[in-house]
């Protein structure tokens, strides 16, 4: 969620839990809301899910919106006139008078507030093939050991090329790189140890790779980030078809465009994914 504060031209990144008081606080000449970009009020109460499900308390019509993209919670850190983004259109969030009499709180709640903010990343899911199996077949701490192993290789690997991982999916990860410039040859330079990684490893995975908008955020003192939004779930579902296919490494048309030439990679054809409509190619080392 992007925040475009009011009377200012540069934007920043707020919570997906805000603090303010809304509808449901007990003060009824208190009252938020926000204001669509047709002018339509959408009141917001003590808690406000705002998402393209239906049942959001605030729903948004766009492709480019998560199916639970945010949640505003007692907006303490909005001020009126601000300029709110759910990553399509831009809403406006107003308010009948500011909550000055508890922003003296404010700081308390700000160390738990879950930063947000929206970039274009590289995405990288990667999983061990057949990690059930190996449970079974070989013991707790042998397969354990295994897996510690390999994920260890995998995190070295995304790090040495200026990646970061987003989170550990018991034999599995998701990593990613923020676009920046340079950061492609680093992106391609993972790709190929993780291929020289597969043609070693003492137990088979696979790749997906896949480039998009993503919306980061985390509690502070959890020390990491979680990744959400529509091309995060994109990457998941590019797993699930990834092994559908058998193949070890697979990217998406905007990964293969982003890191070229044309015809580098080998196509795929074309493809749909649960959860989006249309078909999408796909294209492997």
């Amino acid at each position: 969620m992007m925040i475009l504060p009011a009377h200012s031209d540069r934007a920043r990144s707020l919570s997906d839990t805000e603090y303010a008081e809304g509808t449901m606080n007990n003060d009824p000449d208190f009252v938020v809301w926000l204001e669509s970009p047709t002018g339509e009020k959408l009141p917001l109460g003590e808690k406000c899910i705002i998402g393209r499900a239906k049942d959001c308390q605030v729903v948004i019509h766009s492709e480019l919106t998560s199916r639970r993209h945010a949640m505003i919670y007692r907006h303490r850190r909005l001020s009126d006139q601000d300029r709110v983004e759910f990553g399509g259109p831009e809403f406006i969030f107003r308010q009948s008078k500011p909550p000055a009499e508890r922003r003296q709180n404010a700081s308390q709640f700000f160390a738990t507030a879950l930063e947000l903010r929206s970039f274009n990343c590289w995405l990288l899911v990667a999983d061990m093939v057949g990690s059930t199996v190996m449970a079974r077949r070989l013991p707790d701490d042998e397969a354990a050991r295994l897996t510690r192993s390999l994920l260890s290789q995998w995190k070295e690997i995304v790090e040495r090329h200026q990646g970061a991982v987003n989170k550990f999916l018991g034999d599995g990860f998701l990593a990613y790189w923020p676009d920046a410039v340079g950061i492609v040859p680093e992106v391609l330079g993972a790709l190929e140890d993780f291929k020289r990684l597969q043609e070693q490893a003492e137990s088979p995975f696979r790749l997906v790779l896949h480039y998009g908008l993503a919306t980061s955020g985390g509690a502070p003192s959890m020390g990491e980030e979680s990744l959400t939004g529509k091309e995060v779930n994109f990457a998941f579902r590019m797993e699930d078809l990834a092994s559908t296919l058998g193949v070890a490494v697979l990217l998406s048309e905007a990964a293969a465009l982003k890191i070229g030439p044309p015809g580098k990679f080998l196509s795929h054809d074309k493809h749909g994914l649960a959860g989006f409509s249309g078909v999408f190619e796909f294209f492997s080392l």
